[in-house]
């Protein structure tokens, strides 16, 4: 009865990002082309956030996220360039498709992401998607500039906390509940729910999922009353 989903790498194509330098390159996020863009400053300084996180030097994902948009307004991302490198960015195949389904058999749908919110909005428009919770929402001024921004703890622990919300808020129990995602970030939620899909995932995952699907199409073999798009 109801599906959420991660947005990055699940409904939103995957690109690997390269440090200048030759570094190896690390994952695939609208943060990481934004730092690209911006140039390999940007780029080392964005790599040493995502170092300092996983050696647990945050004493929250909100710090992260906060670090992270001062990175952004530091190194002058434009109002331009931030639409401008997200509307360059593809949906994988069959998403559009399997929404369609999805919503067509009466089932509600979520954005649960740490990602930027104006790129959920773009999902939740093009895909008809019911609800979106995502990590920061950018305020711009009158030249283009970052003004402010605003926050949620919307990964990790705080994915299983807006689910939990949700679920409570409908009546639905977890087994009428599902996730699909790619990152092993999303492993806390796909224990949450009834069944979950691991989309082209790491393996931490996969592991924590009931299903391992490589064509985002194939999730709705699981779901009951659904049809494949080719149908």
């Amino acid at each position: 009865r109801m599906l959420f989903t991660d947005m990055e790498g699940t409904l939103f194509e995957k690109q690997q990002v390269r440090l200048r330098t030759g570094d190896p390159s690390y994952h695939h996020s609208l943060w990481s082309r934004l730092m690209y863009e911006l140039g390999e400053e940007a780029l080392k300084e964005d790599a040493g956030t995502i170092l300092k996180w996983e050696a647990g030097r945050y004493r929250s994902y909100l710090e992260w996220v906060d670090e992270s948009v001062m990175i952004l307004q530091k190194h002058g991302l434009s109002q331009e360039l931030f639409e401008r490198t997200l509307a360059g960015i593809q949906y994988n195949p069959g998403v559009q498709e399997t929404f369609g389904v999805l919503h067509g058999h009466g089932i509600k749908t979520a954005i649960v992401t740490g990602g930027f919110y104006e790129q959920a909005r773009r999902a939740q428009q093009d895909l008809r998607i019911t609800h979106a919770y995502a990590a920061v929402d950018l305020f711009w001024s009158g030249d283009g500039s970052i003004a402010h921004w605003n926050m949620f703890p919307s990964d990790y622990e705080g994915k299983v906390d807006f689910v939990r919300l949700i679920m409570r808020e409908y009546g639905f129990s977890r087994q009428e509940c599902g996730f699909v995602g790619d990152g092993k970030n999303d492993a806390l939620v796909a224990r949450e729910v009834g069944i979950s899909f691991a989309y082209q995932a790491h393996p931490e995952l996969r592991e924590a999922s009931s299903h391992a699907v490589e064509e985002f199409s194939q999730i709705l073999k699981w779901i009951p009353g659904s049809l494949t798009p080719d149908r």
